[in-house]
Order: C-alpha cells, then structure tokens, then sequence
C-alpha cells in the first residue's frame, strides 16, 4: 500500500491565471444578458415553452440565487413576441338573469374600445330620448290622440247629457271626479228640500229616471275606459316607436362595429330590449338628474366589465404572482354594503393570475403556492378543467349558503411555471399524484461548472452584467480572479465555479463599497479579500466564543504530545450561512467482551443516522480484519467528549476507528495532527464535505497556543481537489510550521498518527511483527483466547 501523501502548496489552492486575459477590467469587457453554465436548463424551458399539448407545464428546479427566475423570464420575454397578442375578457350583464354574468372574448385592446363605445351610447341616448320625446312630431301625435280622447269624452257625455235633459235630469261632475244625477229646475239641480215638496209620483218618476240615466252611465264609462286602453296602447305603439327608432340607430352602430361576435350581437339584442322596457331611467326628472343616481345605474347596467385587458401588450403575457392564494390566482367576486347587507353584481367580478396570463406564461414560487392555502388545490383544478371559475372557497367547502354570482367561465390556455428546488420538486412528485401529469417538463438548474479559461472568462462578463445593472465600480482583472477563486471555495472545489448569482452579487456589491471607501477607480483584490474578512467577522462570533474556551481550556483540546484512545477530530458548524471547522476530542474505552461496540452519542439520543451508520461500519471493518474466523471477543465505547448537541455525519469514522485501534493495541496516538474522512468496510477512506473549514479550524487552534511545526491535518485524498485553504494557513504550511496529509486507507491514518508502520495482511504470515496492526491483532486474540477459555470452564 502506498503511503501517505503530504500536500504541497501547489496542492492547496486552485488559483486564477489573470495574466492569461486579454481584458485588464470588467470596463473593458462586453455585458451579457446570458446566464452561464444552464444550458440543460435552457434547453428544457425551450421544449415546455413551445410544446403545444395538455400537462406540459414547467417545474424549474434548483437552490435559491442561481437565477432561475431571471432566466425563465428572460428567455419567455423573448419567446413571447413571436406569440399572438392575447385576448381581452370581459363580463356582461345578463338582463335576463343577472346572477349568471356572460363572459366575451375580444381582441386586444377591443374590450377598451367595446367599453367606451357603450359609454358614448348610453351618454347619446340620455340626451337624444328625451329630445325624441320633446319633438314637435311627436308633441303634435301626442295632441292627436288626446284630442280624439277629448272629443270621444264629450260625444258619450253629450248624448247622456241629452237624454237625462229629455227626463228632466242634469248630469252632475264631482270634485272627487265621480258623476251623479240630479232632478233639474229650470236647467238648475234641485236640492233636497226641493225634491221632497214634488209631488210623490213625480218624485218616483224621477227616481227611476235616474236609475236608467246610472245604467246608461256604466255603459259609457265602460265604452270610455275601452277606448282609453286603447289610446294607452296607441300611446305607448308611439313612445315604442318613437323610442326604438332611436335606439335601433345607437345599438345598430354597436353591432357593426362588432360583427364577428355572436355573443355580443345577441348581448346587443338583449340591450335593446332592457333599454326600450327602461325608458324612465332616460327619460329622467330634474330633480334625479341633479343626483346622478340615474346615471350611474345606467352605466352599470349595461357597461361591461373588463376583467382582462390587453390593449398594452404586445405577444402573449407574462405574469408573476408573488402571494398564489386561491383569491390571487383564481380571482373573486367582492361584494359592497349597502343598507346593512352586502350585495354584489357582475361589475365587482375581479380577475386573478390565471386570467391575466391566460394565452400566456404565469410563473410562480411553488413554495408560496404550497403555504397559502388552498392555492395548490385551486390551481390543478383550474388546470385540470382547463377552465377559471369564480368559486368562493366558503361556497366550496360550504362554509355558507348565500346567494350569489356564478359567471360564465372563462377558458384557460396558459403555461404555469413553478419556481422551486428540487427538495420541493421530488417531495410534489412523491406525495401528489396529480403533480406529475400537470407539470410534466422540468428545467434542472445546475449549482456549478468548471473553471476553464473560457469559463473563467465567461464569468467575468457576468460580472460586467452584474456591475453594469447594479451601477458598481468596475473590478480589476486580478479582482476578478479573487471572485471566482472566492465562488471555488463557497461550492468546496477548486475545479469548479459556483452559479449562485445572489451571491456573487452581493460580493460585488460589497467589494465595490470597500473601494468607493477608498476612492478608487477600480476595486482590487485587497477589495475583494477585505469584504469577504469582514463579512465573516460579522457572523463568527459563535466561532470565537468556542475557540476563546478551547484557548482557556474550558474545552479540552490537545495539540501536542500522545495519548492512547483519544484522537482530533475534525467537524463543522454551520450557522446563519456561515460555517466554521471544529476539532473535537473523540475518546475510546476497549476490553474483553461479546462483540459489542457503543456509540454513546447513539445511545443517548445525540447521534444521527449517519453517524450510527459509520460506527457500525466501524465494525463491520474490525470484524474483516482482525476476526475474519473467529468472535470478535470485545467490547467498546466511544464518544465524542464534551459534546451536548446532535451529533451526525460520518467524516469522524476514520477518526473513531483510529482511536479504537489505540485503545485496543495500547499504543498513544499523536494530538497534534487532526484527522477527518470517512471509510467503508475494507478500510478505504472517502471524501466527505466541509474540508477547508476543517483544516483552517485545526489550524486556527494550534495557532492560539503555539504552532511547533510537527502539527497538521489528515484528510482524505480525494478531497485534495476540493482545497482553496486560506492564505495564513497555506503560508504556515510554506513555512514547515503546519503539515496537511492526504490519505487513501486507514492504514496510512494509523501510521501517521503512531508513528508505527501499520502493517500489511499476509496470507501466510498474517500482520508483520512490532507494527500496529499485530499489535491489535494480537489483543484481540488474546481476549479471543480469554474467552474460549471461559466458554470451556463453562462446559465444564
């Protein structure tokens, strides 16, 4: 086996080549509007924006900052301008039943038209019907038909009037307007007193006079209420008349102004009937027209409500809701107190999201859909049904029993663009049965790509982009070299760039004040180091209250000297989006016993899965290697001391398995070297995360007491490539003064950690003498011989 490699400087840190740039600053460089590095992406937002089928709606997946939306709208505003403009919806009033509203679909920029037409038709008639209705043709129809009344009256009354003066009656009009008979005297009424002294066959030949003159009179009021309905009936032939004729000639341009809609000519239809059959709402006194009430029923009775226009756009919409709620989305229909109830009608419908961007794109944040309730829920039926209805969650979930609107629907024609990461996305297609057939195109944004030259470069434009837009000062070449060394690190590998643009931009942001502090033209790379020092110093306290108690040794953390079953090892805390390494002293107990090894953290309920998982790998290894053919006649117990939080994760694995060989083969094992790196079951070590942090923290503790030059790190080697250490740490090492080890098995932990050669297995031989691996072999025998020995004493 190989041994173990000691890193050299070049090892350490994976720097930019500015000297092979052409530009000398961003200013010298073009600005992009392209996001680097999402080609896949793209290509995906591609294939979902142009298919043209049922469930092809969009789930754009990645981490938060890696520009998903920006290059989702981007490249949608582009490919929008080739798509037809969309339609403009409206509702109109239904006269026959006004709880089911009509909804109509108009060319863009004609719902405005279409309203303001009614407007100017509705303010035309107020002002021609009544002018129709004062006109002398009509005044002198009018006159005609009351004198032919008149005429009529006085023709019935005169013969009755005769015939009652041939009896020797008058016919007698009432101030109540009623009529009566009286005897007459000299073509004078006679009073009662007057009646009384004629003689009484006189009396009772008047009296029945009378009563013939009463019946005769019934037959003429009869005769005169005929001909009055019919003169009513003549009059309102003419107001019809009259009325229609006016308008026909309003309404008639509203129909050839819009001929291609059947809907609209029936509502045209329709609108002339309401307005003949509510000729009294035009035909207004002084007194409602000095209120306006009239006016302002009359517009809302027949002007339209436009729910969705267009007239501004030009291709199909885009639209953005940032608070999805089943409202926002779906729309409403809101409602107005009036006289201590509430009422609504058609003009109080208001549109949502999915009305606005009907015949578009409608990009949402899934995880602001998923916390608003009902949202989801509202949006898949609305896909489901291809189609938006306005249904109030209280009527849905029948909350309550009131009446109100239910409009026509509106049909839905629209992509939906889910924002979200993939956590989100693998959890809705898990959990939801419906996710996968709604949104079945998904648009994967890459986290990183590699550094390359071309790359490198690519980077810097968006940088250019970032500063143009953000109005920053522009970053010297070796700025921009610090930038995406800095982007290396946050993604822990050197071969790599990270594409979180929210970050880079933040940097850049800062970078460019700690110039403009200094009144510089340019920002340099002590720019661009100073802001990232200072963002640490505003978030590592929690880092410098532990190291201040390992310095005081409140925390108990050997660097130097040897110590049999306890070893450094090596974790990171990660708080506020600012994570730092932390050695921790890992302690195990050995002795004979039955196959037993306790994870402490484990059994006290502080340790993870993962961690469990590592310990049993532990084993696993211990078995193969020292007691392939017999029990393994031990037990153990092992714990990270002074720990009182969860612990989880297996880069301590080789660091436990380390201790553990100490304790079982007696032999001390260097505090001043740290170790992290996980294994599997043949003892080969693998990459785990968080490695620069680790080795800065070890490094950082060994400088509070003093660096002796024998202290260092071991690390798995595979994590070599993923190296961008800071520059105290890379000088330490420089100087001989801190060692960084990169390993591939535990064998080259043990040596490094002893001191002692770990051994290599032989078939025949087993472990060569005096190494650490017979060492450990030879215990375990003996505790494997101590207990075939009690189990023969047992038998016995």
């Amino acid at each position: 086996m190989p041994e173990s490699t000691k890193l050299q400087v070049s090892d350490l840190y994976h720097h930019c080549t500015p000297e092979q740039w052409t530009f000398s600053s961003t200013a010298d460089l073009k600005a992009t509007n392209e996001v680097i590095g999402q080609q896949r992406a793209l290509n995906a937002i591609e294939f979902g924006s142009h298919i043209d089928a049922d469930g092809y709606n969009l789930f754009v997946m990645g981490p938060a900052g890696v520009g998903k939306y920006t290059l989702t709208r981007r490249y949608l505003e582009q490919h929008v301008e080739h798509l037809p403009t969309a339609k403009d919806w409206a509702y109109l009033n239904n006269f026959s039943d006004s709880q089911r509203p009509y909804a109509v679909s108009l060319p863009a920029g004609q719902g405005k038209q279409l309203r303001q037409d009614i407007e100017d038709v509705i303010d035309d008639l107020k002002d021609e019907l009544p002018q129709a209705f004062d006109d002398e043709y009509y005044r002198g129809r009018l006159r005609s038909l009351d004198e032919a009344t008149r005429k009529h009256r006085v023709r019935l009354f005169g013969v009755l009037q005769k015939e009652a003066d041939r009896k020797g009656v008058v016919l007698l009009r009432l101030q109540d307007g009623h009529y009566a008979f009286a005897a007459q005297h000299n073509g004078e009424a006679m009073t009662s007193e007057e009646f009384e002294q004629l003689p009484a066959a006189q009396q009772e030949e008047t009296e029945n006079a009378i009563a013939d003159l009463h019946e005769e009179l019934q037959h003429t009021l009869l005769e005169l209420r005929e001909w009055e309905r019919n003169n009513a009936k003549q009059l309102q032939a003419l107001n019809d008349e009259v009325a229609l004729e006016v308008i026909s000639k309003q309404v008639n341009k509203l129909k050839h102004a819009y001929p291609n809609s059947s809907k609209l000519q029936h509502y045209f239809d329709d609108m002339l009937k309401d307005i003949c059959s509510n000729l009294d709402a035009f035909l207004k006194d002084e007194q409602s027209a000095e209120e306006g009430t009239t006016d302002i029923n009359i517009h809302k009775r027949y002007q339209i409500n436009l729910v969705v226009d267009n007239s501004q756009n030009h291709g199909a919409p885009i639209v953005y809701e940032n608070l999805p709620n089943h409202q926002s989305l779906l729309g409403c229909i809101e409602n107005m107190a009036m006289m201590g109830a509430l009422v609504t009608d058609f003009t109080l419908i208001k549109a949502g999201a999915l009305h606005k961007a009907n015949g578009g794109f409608l990009i949402i944040d899934a995880e602001q859909l998923l916390m608003q309730p009902y949202g989801w829920e509202g949006l898949k039926r609305a896909l489901k049904s291809r189609e938006v209805r306005f249904d109030a969650l209280e009527q849905i979930y029948s909350l309550v029993a009131t009446v109100s609107l239910d409009p026509e629907p509106i049909p839905l024609e629209l992509k939906v663009v889910l924002l979200g990461d993939r956590e989100l996305y693998y959890l809705l297609y898990d959990m939801d049965p419906e996710f996968a057939g709604l949104f079945k195109v998904v648009a994967d944004f890459e986290d990183e790509m590699p550094r390359s030259i071309e790359n490198d470069v690519l980077f810097a434009q968006m940088m250019a982009s970032t500063i143009e837009k953000y109005k920053l000062i522009d970053f010297d070449k070796h700025a921009v070299a610090r930038v995406i060394e800095h982007s290396a690190r946050t993604i822990e590998d050197s071969q790599k760039i990270s594409l979180h643009m929210g970050s880079m931009a933040d940097l850049l942001r800062e970078a460019s004040f700690m110039a403009k502090q200094e009144k510089s033209q340019l920002v340099s790379r002590d720019n661009v180091q100073s802001s990232i020092k200072l963002r640490e110093q505003r978030l590592d306290r929690l880092r410098s209250q532990i190291y201040q108690q390992i310095e005081r040794n409140i925390i108990d953390i050997s660097t130097s000297g040897a110590v049999i079953g306890q070893i450094n090892a090596l974790s990171v805390l990660g708080i506020g989006g600012f994570s730092f390494g932390q050695p921790s002293r890992v302690t195990v107990s050995a002795r004979y016993g039955d196959d037993n090894i306790i994870d402490i953290e484990r059994e006290v309920d502080l340790g993870g899965d993962i961690h469990s998982k590592g310990v049993l790998i532990l084993s696993g290894y211990l078995g193969r290697t020292y007691a392939s053919d017999n029990p393994l006649s031990m037990s153990a117990s092992i714990v990270f001391e002074q720990n009182y939080g969860e612990v989880d994760g297996d880069s301590a694995t080789v660091a436990e398995l380390c201790a553990l060989l100490s304790s079982i083969a007696n032999i001390p094992m260097k505090q001043s070297i740290a170790i992290t790196g996980s294994m599997n079951q043949m003892g080969q070590v693998q990459a785990i995360g968080g490695v620069n942090e680790k080795i800065e923290g070890f490094y950082d503790i060994c400088r509070l007491t003093e660096l002796t030059g024998e202290q260092g790190v071991i690390i798995p080697a595979t994590n070599v490539q993923h190296l961008m250490l800071r520059d105290d740490v890379i000088q330490a090492v420089e100087d001989g003064k801190f060692h960084i080890y990169g390993i591939s098995h535990v064998n080259q932990a043990l040596a490094l950690l002893s001191g002692i050669d770990a051994g290599e297995y032989d078939e025949e031989s087993g472990f060569p003498e005096k190494t650490f691996n017979a060492q450990v072999m030879a215990q375990i025998q003996k505790w494997g011989d101590h207990n075939r020995n009690d189990k023969d004493a047992s038998a016995e």
